[in-house]
This record gives structure tokens, C-alpha cells and sequence, in this order.
């Protein structure tokens, strides 16, 4: 196992806790950046194991409407901040949210190296042939989770930064 296997987990969880960690600065025109990084890196980690049967796609669109709910609710109860003198609104993430994306990035990376370990993860095999399938499932489902959250919630602060951004500039436009 190379020093490159642990580079896109490590990558990940590196993004995700640096992000959740302070208050950000929300950019309207870079909303989507993040969450579609984060979507893409989840796409990359699926995209190793095989097509998903019924059931899985069933409990994978499951998590994604959760995952869809769960980022609607959240950021609807974000406090924003507008800065009147620079127009700028503040957000700042929750340490909550912030954990369970790393979790579930986690988790799936700790999955792959225990059903990948070629016979030499010692306990690991006998949980990874016993369990392998529910745990890839569970895990599968926790990263759309994440994905659809993280998209959910780009879209709904873009729906609530809007209204605030467009009563400033109209503000600035009659003070001048």
C-alpha cells in the first residue's frame, strides 16, 4: 500500500475539516465550488465498486433525500451576516456538520482498506467477507448523504443570500 492511496482520503478530510472550521466569507459566484468537489470525490469513490443492485439504489436514493433534507433544514437555520459597508455576507459552518462529512469520508476509506487488504488485515477479513457488502452499502449511502447535503445546502444559501444581496445593492444605489 502506497503513500498514494492515502492521498484522496487525506485530501478530503483536509478540505472538509479547514473549511469547517472558521467563519467563511459566502461568495455568491463560488457557492457550488465545494459541494461539487466534495460530489465529484464521491463519485470517484463509487465508481470502484460494482453497480449498485435494486436494493442499493433504493437505500441510495434514500440517503440522497435525506441528505437533500438534512442541508435544506441546516441552512435554513444558519445565521447570516451582511456586512452593510462592503456588502459582504458571513456564514459559519457548524461543527457538526463539519465531523459528519469527515466521518463518512473516513469510514469509506477505512471499508476500502479493510476489503482491499489482500488477505492481510488480519481480523479485518473475516468482518470484510461477513459484512463486507452491508458495510460498503452503508457506507456508499453516507457519502450521498454528504453529497446531497452539501448540494442542497450551495442551493438554498444562494435562495436565501440572494434577497439580502439584491435590498443592499439597491440600498447603496440610493445613498449614492
Amino acid at each position: 500500500m502506497g503513500a498514494l492511496t492515502f492521498m484522496p482520503p487525506l485530501l478530503a478530510f483536509f478540505i472538509i475539516v479547514r473549511r469547517g472550521l472558521k467563519p467563511q466569507r459566502v461568495k455568491p459566484n463560488r457557492l457550488w465550488v465545494f459541494p461539487v468537489v466534495i460530489a465529484l470525490l464521491v463519485l470517484l469513490a463509487l465508481s470502484h465498486g460494482p453497480f449498485p443492485d435494486a436494493v442499493a439504489l433504493a437505500v441510495y436514493a434514500g440517503a440522497a433525500a435525506a441528505g437533500g433534507l438534512l442541508g435544506w433544514f441546516t441552512t435554513r437555520h444558519i445565521e447570516l451576516t451582511l456586512d452593510e459597508a462592503t456588502g459582504t455576507v458571513m456564514s459559519q459552518p457548524t461543527l457538526f456538520g463539519t465531523a459528519m462529512t469527515a466521518s463518512v469520508f473516513l469510514a469509506r476509506f477505512v471499508l476500502d482498506q479493510a476489503m482491499g487488504s489482500g488477505g492481510q488485515g488480519g481480523g479485518w477479513k473475516a468482518i470484510a467477507v461477513q459484512h463486507g457488502a452491508s458495510l460498503a452499502l452503508i457506507a456508499n449511502a453516507g457519502l450521498l448523504f454528504v453529497a446531497a447535503r452539501g448540494l442542497t445546502r450551495a442551493w438554498h444559501m444562494q435562495v436565501r443570500i440572494h434577497p439580502m444581496l439584491a435590498a443592499h445593492k439597491a440600498s447603496k444605489a440610493v445613498q449614492d
